[in-house]
């Protein structure tokens, strides 16, 4: 019922008392607010509390939750409010560009195209950087051993140094070994922090020198290879769930392994969103049909294996470009807390006209694209970062009509979490001339948008 308070907490209008400026948070949707939206229909409003089991059923079965929602719309006896969606999304949408910081959850695919079978272990919320999809659960105090606090330990295959895909098996072995062998080294100071991990084992491992690696490729973020990107998240995402099955069978499986569809059989570009054949055509060049009868036979080591994370001041280690993210110059500052650091892209001298730098994009489009076609074969999440140049827009100004098309696009091909808004302002970029020595080209912004709880 408080939604549309609860949208503009960040706005600068109002007053302190009824605003909540410094915190970041998410807003949670899914298929039928969709089906709203684009039937020109409307979004009711109501307090759970009046309308029981509505929302265990957002997470867990959305036939179920259409059944109660739309009964409860019916109903004349609880408090309700009806609003147009277009309204609705418009506020939301209005709210993430002018902040840049309100993120965005579509908790169906989250789940149907998750790890876990969602009606024992839903998940119900990401962190903040909006890749990670595991169970939580409340806790009644600190030592609690029924309550559930999800952490993720993250790793990162750099794509751009790869030279053929024979390499990525050993590569994503050696990714799952070291960071399982970490859940068993590090300390857990809090007791549902410590049986969760055990129970599951969820590990992340993502994408760093992405923009690079489209680079050496001849590929861009606005015209993307999309059938080049297909065959190496196969490649990746198979290499990863192989070797957390191999493990499986030397160390033994996760306790909850039979609350993932891994421990069924079944995986990720099992349950994709299939509107992603529309952009590539579905293909299996690895065996997994193999692999799958493994899973049955076996199980999983670790509950989960993918997240596309951010990686500003990680990325560093190795000069790569963060993550899968274009970059938004040549030469930039990276900023942390501990210390300043300038880095020129990868390969300059060989790839400078190459890259597709991020204001030079007319949409995110073909950015979302990608997005989509790694999605498919994660299974969790990817933080997606949504940018706008206004400059590529009639009177500077991004139509709400194109925000609107492209939150639905996103939702269309599977996307679960996005992350920041980017809008360009212009203060601090510098055109360069891709012709200047490289000791010549001037510095854009100090990038420091890292986050202290995705470190890899």
């Amino acid at each position: 019922m408080e939604v549309e308070d609860l949208l503009v907490l960040k706005n600068n209008k109002g007053t302190e008392d009824n605003r909540v400026r410094h915190m970041d948070y998410g807003v949670q949707f899914n298929k039928l607010m969709y089906e709203r939206l684009i039937s020109g229909g409307n979004i009711t409003l109501f307090s759970p509390q009046d309308v029981p089991g509505l929302y265990d059923a957002f997470f867990q079965d959305q036939d179920k939750f259409q059944e109660l929602y739309e009964k409860a719309e019916r109903m004349t006896s609880i408090r309700k409010k009806s609003m147009p969606a277009i309204e609705l999304f418009s506020s939301f949408v209005t709210e993430r560009k002018d902040t840049g910081r309100i993120y965005l959850m579509n908790v169906d695919h989250a789940n149907t195209h998750g790890s876990f079978i969602e009606e024992v272990a839903p998940i119900k919320q990401s962190n903040l950087c909006c890749e990670i999809n595991l169970p939580t659960k409340p806790l009644s105090d600190i030592n609690d051993p029924t309550g559930e606090i999800s952490l993720c330990t993250l790793s990162a295959v750099n794509w751009g140094v790869i030279k053929d895909l024979q390499e990525m098996q050993k590569i994503s072995n050696l990714a799952v070994r070291a960071l399982d062998e970490l859940l068993d080294y590090q300390e857990y100071p809090v007791l549902a922090a410590e049986l969760s991990t055990m129970n599951r084992r969820p590990l992340g491992v993502g994408i760093i020198n992405f923009a690079y690696w489209l680079a050496k490729h001849d590929s861009t973020y606005q015209e993307p290879n999309l059938a080049l990107v297909d065959e190496w998240a196969e490649a990746w995402s198979y290499g990863l769930i192989k070797a957390s099955a191999d493990l499986a069978q030397e160390k033994g499986k996760c306790p909850l392994t039979m609350q993932t569809k891994y421990g069924h059989g079944i995986t990720p570009n099992q349950t994709y969103k299939t509107d992603v054949d529309e952009l590539v055509k579905h293909k299996e060049r690895q065996d997994w049909k193999g692999l799958r009868k493994q899973l049955k036979e076996t199980g999983i080591r670790n509950s989960t294996l993918m997240a596309l994370m951010p990686a500003e001041t990680s990325a560093q280690i190795s000069n790569s470009t963060n993550g899968i993210e274009p970059p938004r110059s040549y030469v930039s500052i990276k900023q942390s807390k501990h210390g300043v650091l300038k880095q020129v892209v990868p390969g300059y001298p060989y790839y400078k006209n190459k890259y597709d730098l991020l204001w030079e994009q007319k949409s995110p489009q073909g950015y979302l694209k990608i997005m989509a076609v790694l999605q498919k074969y994660i299974d969790q999440g990817i933080s997606v970062n949504t940018s706008y140049n206004p400059e590529h827009y009639e009177d500077e100004k991004v139509p709400m009509s194109m925000l609107l098309q492209h939150l639905i696009m996103f939702y269309k091909y599977g996307g679960k979490q996005l992350y920041y808004n980017n809008t360009h302002d212009g203060q601090g970029e510098i055109d360069i001339n891709k012709d200047e020595p490289l000791d010549d080209l001037p510095l854009g912004d100090i990038d420091d948008d890292d986050c202290e709880s995705c470190k890899i």
